[in-house]
């Protein structure tokens, strides 16, 4: 029996075939849209659905969707691509393997500190700007320091992109969820900060918790553990610790940028052509090693930066078919039916289930709020409460759907099949998906505007 688990390509070639297939038997219709001249947005007019003639995707349509979804998601390829080369390139200093041993060595009797200082970085990047895509450069370093202490991929990869996605889900000061959807709902940026914050402590809590216990479970199975960690030299030179200088002031660069100015992918592209030749040259590698390093980083992160695109090509099938809207307006039609309460939990409901066809967080709040805004004040529901429902949504569009391209880029790095991450995930995403109905169904009785 072949027990192999399902390559990432070939899933997204099944889930694409099943979107094709999909335009030829759903009902093709769309939304009408209207520029925003603030947001420079085209946005749903709500109301506006109607029914379209159908565009059923063939075969030909399928295939050419899959450079059409290159196109579209070129920024974070391009992204991948240049800050995996640029992280080859400090790595082939010595300084990342030099310091990992030093910490491991220091402190390998205190894994669990090691741990919540990694979780906490990734916190911090999720909370402040929605760090995700920008994760998968780090993924390589991130696997080889678990291995050290005797962890797996899931560890790595739940320590990054689970702790910045669930961090960037809950918090009360996210510069892209927040700064995209408040405005959207007419409401001042960072507002219900007291509300948000709340639910943002218990929401990392039990991400943290859930990830020291299963660190734990693996530690109690590695018998190895104690003599690799014995077996460590530490050999730290201040060549080293000069390029991890340069690596941490680029990496506090983006977080500014990101911040302060709303750099995007291309601007963090060139903070990271700048620290490849700076912790190149700094580290004795020269011009050609530079040059060398950086293009064996692009071969890398090919995989999967072509994963991404591959991806994005399902949402170019349902859009080219026409049904994208169709499926939004399926999700979001019951809540017209539903009491304060429940209308709340079926946003998020509807926006988790939106993450599907529609992963990127963007997007969505382009499809979905300019509906579910007109509505929640027809029923009288607080407009908090449904940028509090996007953004909830984001553990379930960043976590746990197999078209989000970027998700299966890390996955590919980390060498952990999608099947077993779903296995890890599940028990936490509906524990925090239970906590955001709470969340929300407590807003809407405290009437939080």
């Amino acid at each position: 029996m072949n027990t192999r688990p399902m390559d990432p390509i070939l899933l997204v070639g099944a889930i694409l075939l099943f979107a094709a297939a999909l335009t030829w038997v759903v009902p093709a219709g769309r939304y009408q849209r209207r520029h925003d001249p603030n947001t420079r947005q085209n946005l749903v007019v709500p109301g506006s659905y109607r029914s379209a003639p159908r565009q059923p995707v063939g075969a030909w349509g399928m295939l050419l969707a899959v450079p059409e979804g290159l196109a579209q998601a070129a920024a974070v390829v391009f992204y991948c691509f240049l800050a995996g080369g640029a992280l080859t390139v400090i790595e082939k200093t010595g300084a990342i393997g030099n310091t990992l041993d030093h910490l491991v060595s220091r402190f390998g009797h205190r894994r669990e500190l090691i741990l919540l200082l990694i979780t906490t970085l990734f916190l911090v990047g999720g909370a402040c700007y929605g760090m995700y895509e920008e994760i998968i450069a780090f993924l390589p370093l991130l696997c080889g320091l678990m291995a050290r202490i005797g962890l797996d991929g899931e560890t790595a990869l739940a320590l990054s992109v689970g702790s910045a996605c669930v961090a960037g889900s809950f918090s009360p000061f996210n510069t892209f969820t927040l700064g995209i959807s408040q405005p959207m709902a007419e409401l001042p940026l960072f507002s219900g900060f007291a509300f948000r914050t709340a639910f943002f402590v218990a929401a990392v809590s039990i991400w943290i918790v859930y990830v020291l216990r299963h660190a734990r479970r693996s530690w109690a199975g590695s018998a190895e553990l104690g003599r690799t960690v014995r077996g460590l030299g530490a050999h730290w030179r201040r060549k080293d610790i000069a390029v991890l200088g340069i690596m941490n002031a680029g990496m506090g660069l983006l977080v500014a940028g990101a911040i302060a100015h709303g750099w995007e992918l291309a601007q963090f592209s060139a903070v990271f052509l700048v620290i490849a030749f700076a912790a190149g040259l700094t580290g004795g590698l020269g011009l050609r090693g530079v040059s060398e390093a950086m293009a064996e980083g692009f071969r890398r992160m090919a995989y999967a930066s072509l994963l991404i695109g591959f991806a994005r090509a399902i949402s170019v099938v349902l859009a080219n078919g026409v049904i994208l809207d169709t499926i939004a307006d399926a999700l979001f039609n019951p809540l017209r039916h539903a009491s304060l309460h429940a209308a709340g939990v079926l946003m998020l409901l509807s926006e988790s289930a939106l993450s599907l066809p529609m992963p990127s967080d963007s997007g969505k709040a382009m499809m979905s709020l300019p509906i579910m805004i007109p509505l929640a004040d027809l029923l009288g529901l607080s407009r908090q409460m449904v940028v509090s429902a996007f953004q909830y949504s984001g553990v379930v569009s960043g976590l746990a759907v197999p078209t989000a391209g970027s998700l299966l880029a890390m996955l590919a790095v980390a060498g952990v099949p999608f099947r077993r991450w779903l296995r890890f995930v599940t028990v936490p995403v509906v524990l925090l998906t239970v906590l955001a109905a709470l969340a929300i169904a407590i807003g809407v009785a405290l009437e939080v505007r």
